[in-house]
């Protein structure tokens, strides 16, 4: 048995799925992602960043687990016939954004190349350019349409045009990318991000840069982004205070 916790929404998925095999899309000592059915679901050993699609696990290392099949049986995910347990329900959502009267402007790697508003006012053709954009099972532009979702969600300001051109584009980018976009439209953050959100300290801005190859920069210029697209309305918005 492998205990893990879940955040809310992948545990109603799982419970949710119907019995049978799954697709592995990702196995390596860190994680091991399963297509749930248009969804990607992982499940992440102890050391590895909990994204907010996947169980949680204690394991130090998951090579174990690399090659074995994966099944659903009655909302139980098993690995190799091993069944992965959920003891602990999470909610991987941000409900803090700190007030401040400035925050840093957005920074990021290829930052020419993305073309992104110094205004932070995204648009569908923002989108366009930026999903899928990049190498890897998160590409950096993803990323930084994750933070900027999340972070607009989180104020309480969700984009309706943005959102819908980013859910008609999931097919263009990873699966796992698509899902945590899903997330992001939620509010659904890494713990490095939503502790970004609610303290924007050194420590952590350090904390979320050392998450993965570019995504941690990404996640940050896209919250950066957000917090500019609504800065005009900071002096009477109460939002702005802590939660």
């Amino acid at each position: 048995m492998i205990p893990v916790a879940a955040p809310i929404r992948v545990r109603a998925r799982l419970a949710a799925a119907a019995d049978g095999p799954r697709p592995v899309l990702h196995a390596s000592s860190t994680a091991v992602y399963v297509d749930l059915d248009g969804w990607c679901l992982g499940l992440v050993a102890a050391g590895a960043t909990r994204v907010p699609c996947a169980l949680w696990s204690a394991l130090p290392d998951l090579t174990p687990l690399a090659g074995r099949p994966v099944h659903v049986s009655a909302g139980t995910l098993t690995i190799g016939g091993e069944p992965v347990r959920i003891g602990r329900v999470v909610d991987p959502r941000a409900t803090t954004v700190a007030p401040a009267t400035s925050y840093d402007p957005p920074r990021l790697p290829m930052t020419s190349d993305l073309d992104l508003p110094a205004d932070g006012r995204l648009t569908a053709a923002h989108v366009d350019r930026l999903v899928g954009r990049g190498p890897g099972l998160t590409p950096l532009g993803d990323d930084v349409l994750a933070g900027w979702l999340a972070t607009r969600a989180v104020l309480g300001r969700p984009d309706a045009t943005v959102t819908a051109a980013v859910r008609d584009r999931f097919g263009s980018t990873t699966l796992l990318s698509a899902t945590l976009l899903d997330c992001a439209i939620r509010g659904e953050v890494l713990p490095q991000l939503g502790a970004w959100l609610a303290e924007p300290t050194p420590t952590a801005v350090e904390a979320l840069l050392a998450v993965g190859a570019t995504s941690g920069a990404g996640l940050l210029a896209g919250a950066r982004l957000a917090l500019a697209s609504v800065t005009t309305d900071r002096p009477t918005d109460p939002l702005w205070r802590a939660a």
